[in-house]
């Protein structure tokens, strides 16, 4: 679902209004979910501010990201940062210890999205392409053990996320409107079911992490859903006709066999 809607926004001839597409149909289902499921505690309101915060900026980051590069070089590199930087957070912030098996597991799987960012005689482009990545993936890691801690005490992880979810669409919607008010009124009539596609992913894939995050250690779930760079790189290739050679099939397999470990130790 992850690369799912980071695809559909990819495919977008302008980020800002792409985002915004997924964003409007996003936010009124989670305005649904909490119609049935009611508000989170009060306790985990800081930690939602917060993270919307921190989103916002990923928002910016992953914007700029897919404007100047690759689907299957941006995505990767961001999502590859995040599992070793959430390793450490949570140690630090939430005093988990992670097992052997899981430090093990969590460094398979940087070193194997890492191998895709390594290049010879590098062009300006893929250099900006990993700068504007590296802050995507210091984003993620941050919102993530963000969100690890204020689901854990929401008492309700789904309605937690559905919140930041709207938090973070105003936010996205609103600068969309002012700086692309006509182009996103086009895409919202003409390329409203890719919306509704992506809202349902976006909201879909995060509410299983933060419910994830809630019963078990972030290092291991921040690893663990960097399975979908295997989807990014397969769909970059059959969708945005980005190749996939050895390189990129190695490191696949290499994601792989760190889940496998990551799996086999708990």
């Amino acid at each position: 679902m992850h690369a799912g809607w980071n695809l559909l926004a990819k495919r977008g001839h302008d980020g800002l209004v792409a985002m915004a597409l997924i964003k409007v149909p996003n936010i009124a289902m989670a305005a649904g979910i909490l119609l049935y499921m009611g508000l989170p505690a009060a306790a985990s309101w800081p930690y939602i501010l917060a993270s919307t915060t921190v989103n916002c900026l990923y928002f910016y980051f992953l914007i700029n990201a897919y404007r100047v590069g690759d689907l299957s070089l941006a995505y990767p590199v961001s999502r590859g940062m995040a599992p070793l930087l959430v390793l450490l957070l949570s140690l630090v912030l939430a005093s988990e210890v992670p097992s052997v098996s899981a430090s093990a597991g969590v460094l398979l799987i940087c070193l194997g999205i890492f191998a895709l960012a390594a290049r010879r005689n590098a062009s300006r482009q893929h250099k900006l392409t990993l700068a504007w990545a590296a802050g995507v993936g210091l984003c993620i890691a941050i919102y993530t053990v963000t969100d690890g801690i204020g689901g854990r005490v929401s008492g309700n992880p789904i309605a937690y996320v559905a919140v930041l979810n709207i938090f973070t669409g105003i936010v996205l919607i609103t600068v969309a409107s002012w700086k692309r008010g006509p182009a996103l009124l086009q895409a919202l009539r003409t390329d409203w079911v890719n919306g509704v596609i992506g809202g349902a992913f976006m909201l879909g894939a995060y509410t299983i992490v933060v419910f994830a995050l809630t019963r078990a250690p972030m290092a291991q779930v921040a690893a663990l859903r960097e399975s979908s760079v295997i989807f990014a790189a397969i769909l970059g290739a059959i969708f945005l006709r980005e190749p996939f050679g050895r390189r990129r099939i190695a490191a696949s397999v290499a994601v792989a066999a760190g889940i496998g470990v990551l799996a086999l130790g708990r």
